[in-house]
């Protein structure tokens, strides 16, 4: 391990060391050691990291993944997806969960707007993709383009609505109720431009109002 390794390591897991090594023994001790396949151990080593790593706010990118675990990016993906299946989907707040990433993309900077009615949203986790589609077939919202690629997704400034809507109710009667607040007040509006920030403005307005009336937005 190199030094840039493990002073990310050690950021993600740090005063959390013991609950880390339980959790990773807990977890290979009650099947019996021997008994679990490399891949899945793979993706449980992968999900205590991922897990440790969102409890700390430390955002990483695909990126960021591939270079610390030293294995490409796809494999990044495939192993978040994998994570998400076998193990946030089994967690009671893993709907809230998904909602709260869905707004925290939006708003850290990841949305753009192309043209008058489309918009394009950056999600690199593969998992929070798949539930974003699931949500937009079940509302019959339409279809969304990945013209640009797999990452980049776009949809129409009314499917965004939609969502944005949908989000905050979700977020509202689960767990934490003021955490949509929490997300907008610590928005990073500066990734944005003035357009864009005027436009979306607009948008979170009618979309979700109560928010405009909790939240001081900066002038755009």
């Amino acid at each position: 391990m190199n030094k840039k390794q493990k002073e990310t390591i050690e950021k993600i897991i740090r005063s959390k060391e013991k609950e880390f090594l339980n959790e990773f023994l807990d977890h290979f001790l009650d099947r019996g050691l021997g008994s679990v396949s490399k891949s899945e151990t793979d993706i449980f080593l992968f999900h205590l990291l991922q897990k440790f790593e969102r409890e700390k706010e430390l955002a990483l990118s695909n990126f960021d993944w591939s270079t610390l675990l030293k294995i490409s990016e796809r494999k990044i993906k495939n192993l978040r997806l994998e994570v998400g299946i076998r193990y946030d989907s089994d967690d009671e707040k893993d709907e809230w969960n998904s909602w709260v990433s869905f707004l925290e993309l939006i708003t850290d900077g990841y949305l753009e707007f192309s043209g008058s009615a489309k918009v394009i949203l950056t999600i690199e986790n593969p998992y929070l993709l798949r539930f974003l589609e699931g949500n937009i077939k079940k509302m019959r919202l339409g279809s969304t383009d990945y013209s640009f690629n797999s990452e980049r997704v776009s949809f129409s400034i009314s499917t965004l609505e939609k969502l944005l809507k949908k989000a905050a109710h979700e977020i509202s009667i689960g767990i934490g109720s003021t955490k949509a607040e929490e997300v907008f007040k610590k928005a990073k509006w500066k990734n944005y431009g003035k357009e864009a920030k005027t436009k979306l403005f607009d948008i979170i307005g009618k979309s979700i109002p109560t928010i405009v009336k909790s939240v001081v937005f900066p002038t755009p």
